[in-house]
């Protein structure tokens, strides 16, 4: 119950990533692949930003 409270803002960010980018994808899958590509690579930025902590 403690990991998954550490970890419940990661977890939820993710999700909501997971929610837009298929949303997208069933609006048209050309722009779903543009948005996954923008998440992927922002979500690249981040991590190389912070990374994880071991």
């Amino acid at each position: 119950m403690i990991l998954i409270l550490k970890y419940l803002e990661d977890i939820l960010i993710f999700s909501g990533l997971v929610v837009i980018v298929v949303t997208t994808f069933l609006v048209s899958k050309i722009i779903g692949l543009y948005v996954l590509g923008f998440v992927l690579f922002g979500l690249g930025v981040f991590f190389a930003r912070h990374p994880p902590r071991k």
